[in-house]
């Protein structure tokens, strides 16, 4: 009989044991990181009062109005009224409701992650399905439009007329992904009903409603920041170590772009090349960077959200968005002209 009872027992062990795929990845991902800053500690240091200045310069104050106001957009039903008028058009291209709609259009004027915090607000008030809040977060996470064209177009290119097609590039990729993703749902019509958030936070008003959009705000603004400074440290690590292989400019830019946005794109406008820093720095843009899908990901913590998607449709964003500047730039080639990156 204790044969019988403590094999089964043994076995409940060693399940218990056996680590998932996504463990074994984090985990390993975890270890070569710590690793890695261990052994360029100082170096570390260094990055991460960069990523501290980065995000007291220019992540909160270009973030933080925006998360206070689109909270109250949101969460006082404000949005509804805004879009109303041309919630229509938007309803059939992208099949999205007015919740949709709202954190849709906020997310791609404010930028991340205004929209992913918009849609998961409604989505835990119960005005988006769960399918809708999975596919809002697919395109609403272009990067702001001051950022794009102020900070990528004046500063780095020195043209804000290079910004701003910048950013309708980003914006076409993710309109197009939109349509793309409302054509799917249409065609999975006929699958299981959309579910809803179990529970629906309770509706602010007045003061209240204030009060709540800045703590949340606030909490927001926190692990923005946090992500920031960890993934600085990181790139910085990572080229430092590269460094003795003497990888090209090119190599470097790809790699930050894909760790993280703000270096990213710094790298990519400074290529020698023009037209590579350009379309690199659309991808960039597009893709947004591991920084950012981290945000995302604290975003929607604990709501059992698909994000599969959401990578994908990023990857699909950060190619379409390297085209369609690329096209612009064979249109209209006064563009780079009027352009100057650190290596021109």
């Amino acid at each position: 009989m204790t044969n019988a009872v403590t094999k089964p027992h043994r076995r409940k062990k060693r399940v218990a044991r056996t680590l998932c795929a996504d463990q074994i990845v984090f985990g390993l991902f975890s270890i070569f990181c710590l690793l890695l800053i261990l052994r360029n500690s100082e170096a570390a240091i260094a990055y991460v009062t960069r990523g501290l200045l980065l995000c007291a310069r220019t992540v909160i104050p270009s973030l933080f109005p925006f998360m206070v106001l689109s909270e109250l957009i949101v969460a006082g039903g404000f949005g509804r009224a805004l879009i109303r008028r041309i919630y229509t058009p938007i309803k059939r291209l992208f099949a999205l409701s007015e919740a949709g709609c709202c954190a849709f259009l906020l997310g791609i004027v404010c930028g991340f992650p205004i929209g992913a915090r918009c849609a998961v607000s409604a989505y835990d008030r119960g005005e988006m399905s769960k399918s809708e809040c999975e596919r809002v977060l697919c395109i609403s996470g272009a990067p702001s439009s001051a950022f794009l064209i102020s900070a990528v177009g004046a500063s780095l290119w020195e043209s804000r007329t290079f910004g701003i097609a910048l950013y309708a590039s980003v914006i076409a990729a993710s309109l197009v992904t939109a349509f793309v993703l409302a054509q799917i749902k249409k065609n999975s019509a006929a699958d299981a009903p959309d579910e809803f958030a179990a529970l629906s936070a309770p509706t602010l008003r007045g003061a209240p409603l204030f009060t709540h959009a800045v703590r949340s705000a606030t909490e927001g603004i926190l692990s923005v920041s946090a992500y920031v400074i960890f993934f600085s440290a990181l790139t910085g690590t990572v080229e430092l170590v590269l460094s003795p292989l003497s990888p090209s400019s090119l190599v470097l830019a790809a790699i930050t772009s894909i760790l993280e946005l703000s270096g990213g794109v710094s790298q990519a406008a400074a290529l020698d090349h023009a037209s590579v820093a350009a379309i690199l720095t659309a991808a960039a843009a597009g893709w947004s960077g591991l920084s950012v899908h981290c945000q995302i990901l604290s975003v929607t913590d604990g709501r059992a959200l698909s994000l599969r998607p959401y990578f994908l449709s990023k990857l699909f964003q950060s190619i379409l968005a390297a085209i369609f500047l690329a096209l612009l730039i064979y249109i209209f080639p006064a563009l780079l002209s009027s352009s100057n990156t650190g290596g021109l």
